[in-house]
């Protein structure tokens, strides 16, 4: 469910979160488990679980699309940059059930285009975050 505040609505990846806790869950069980029966300790699968439930985390508590008044800003992972565009920017959008598209006017000559993957959003979210990047950018354009 989007938080809003102030006309501020943030969409969590909560499908890759569930994921990402899940199987870093289910690899530091295993890996503690093989602890005794293995001659050498195994700390790559225990190093491995432990990122994932960090990555896992991350996806919980951080939005991968925040939309305010002014600014559209975009997040996907932990180690991309954040990307951020001014609404005035945007040109269209264009949603699937997968992925939301934004098309948008860069500094110089041309056009941009980025993509959001709406699989890693609850199914409840992934229509309200397309419905509002459509709004916000058709109230701009008008």
């Amino acid at each position: 469910m989007p938080v809003q505040e102030n006309s501020v609505q943030a969409f969590y990846a909560k499908i890759s979160s569930l994921i990402a806790l899940c199987g870093g869950g289910g690899l530091l069980l295993a890996s503690l488990l093989a602890i005794p029966s293995s001659p050498i300790f195994p700390g790559a699968p225990i190093l491995i679980a432990c990122a994932l439930i960090v990555a896992g985390l991350w996806f919980q508590f951080n939005p991968i699309v925040r939309l305010t008044e002014e600014h559209v800003s975009v997040k996907l992972a932990i180690i991309r940059p954040r990307t951020t565009l001014a609404l005035d920017q945007l040109a269209r959008v264009e949603a699937t059930p997968r992925e939301c598209v934004l098309y948008y006017r860069k500094d110089s000559s041309g056009e941009g285009k980025l993509k959001i993957p709406l699989k890693s959003l609850a199914k409840e979210d992934r229509e309200r975050c397309a419905l509002a990047l459509r709004q916000r950018v058709h109230t701009e354009a008008a």
